[in-house]
């Protein structure tokens, strides 16, 4: 079976007929629009309470089902400010059920385990009106990467009069290809926090501490407070220095982060990224940072970089001093964006390590990291009365 999903806005059957000349089958047909698609929310209640299923109650968890029992899914999204839209993006974090909070080793990256035998193969179509090449290029490497964390093929559906199918390669991303730059030291620093999480998480944690350190010479915004987007955007355009602090999700921002960054006109001042992440490999958030050289450049600011921090998802369950300990270095990284008006690239660097892990530590992980890091897991479900369902497949038919 195969699957379109149709996640633009404006949607069309005239494209559907032109994709049905790729395939020799009849295509199935899922059109989301709307709110149909709510932003996940990080409970990780399909991971640990109800595996493999997820608490939202929308449009979404009814396609459940159609998604993983296709062969092959086609994907019809729109774009925005040089990336796949909110609502694309949306889609990807939903999929989260899908796979197990274990962890395996491929390639010197951490992937999470897979809780189906088979996923379908991945095809997108994506407009690209309005997008220069880089942007293309980003959005490309970031489809293929994440259907290569999902078990699956990747293709492309692109115009060249008429529609083609190709296969996507990867291409690793490479870091900081849009040199770090340096601006005034800043009277005020306007971070976003783009958690998702309800009642706070890691960031928040982490934000907390930086407040903390700069007192009023900082500002932290939650992004989940959607209901001040539209003041936010507009003074966005007064602020002389703003920072996103976020989770990496699915290699990229949560998709409301998307959401408002959707809204952002271009202005003058400063901008920074900081990126923490699960994986303890800074490979991961490369894909990320990529988007991010294009998103500055999109909006005419200064790029003063993405700092990256892998192996936080840890940090709630260290005792408070070493809480303190692994935060300590990511205070001060955005204290010199404040005083200093750049990141310390030494730093920067430091925080980054291990870029990917080599054959040694692979084996040395599989051998008792990956037991460490699965007793954990083990552990919460039973807590929660769900072990026995941990292996559930719920929506295979």
């Amino acid at each position: 079976m195969k699957t379109v999903f149709d996640l633009r806005d404006k949607q069309d059957d005239e494209i559907y007929h032109a994709i049905q000349g790729l395939y020799n089958e009849p295509l199935q047909v899922v059109k989301l629009v709307g709110e149909s698609i709510t932003a996940c929310i990080g409970c990780w209640s399909c991971w640990l309470k109800t595996p493999g299923r997820c608490a939202m109650k929308d449009e979404m968890v009814k396609s459940y089902p159609r998604y993983v029992n296709s062969d092959t899914v086609i994907l019809l999204m729109d774009t925005a400010q040089g990336f796949i839209n909110h609502k694309a993006k949306a889609f990807f974090d939903r999929t989260i059920p899908h796979y197990h909070p274990y962890i395996e080793m491929v390639g010197g990256e951490c992937h999470h385990v897979a809780r189906y035998k088979s996923y379908p193969d991945m095809v997108f179509l994506f407009d690209t009106d309005g997008l220069t090449k880089k942007e293309e290029q980003v959005i490309e490497d970031y489809l293929y990467r994440t259907a290569y964390h999902f078990k699956a093929k990747a293709y492309r559906i692109v115009k060249e009069g008429s529609l083609k199918l190709r296969t996507l390669e990867e291409r690793k991303a490479k870091r900081q290809s849009v040199p770090f730059a340096s601006s005034k030291p800043a009277e005020k620093l306007v971070i976003y926090n783009g958690s998702p999480r309800r009642g706070g998480g890691n960031s928040a944690l982490i934000l907390k501490k930086v407040v903390e350190a700069l007192g009023d010479r900082v500002e932290v915004r939650d992004l989940k407070e959607s209901g001040k987007w539209e003041e936010w955007a507009e003074s966005f355009q007064r602020e002389k220095d703003v920072m996103f602090f976020m989770p990496l999700y699915v290699h990229a921002m949560p998709s409301h982060v998307m959401g408002f960054m959707e809204k952002l006109p271009a202005s003058e001042g400063s901008i920074s990224f900081f990126v923490q992440s699960g994986f303890p490999e800074s490979s991961q958030s490369h894909y990320l940072e990529a988007y991010f050289e294009q998103l500055a450049l999109r909006l005419g600011r200064a790029y003063l970089g993405t700092a990256i921090k892998g192996g936080v998802e840890s940090l709630r369950m260290r005792p408070v001093q070493a809480q303190d300990q692994m935060i300590a270095p990511l205070v001060k990284a955005i204290e010199n964006v404040v005083h200093e008006g750049s990141f310390n690239s030494t730093d920067i660097d430091r925080l980054a390590r291990p870029i990917r892990y080599g054959k040694g530590m692979g084996i040395l992980f599989n051998l008792v990291g990956k037991k460490i890091i699965n007793f954990f897991w083990d552990q919460q479900l039973k807590a929660n009365d769900a072990y026995k369902q941990s292996f559930d497949m719920p929506y295979f038919s």
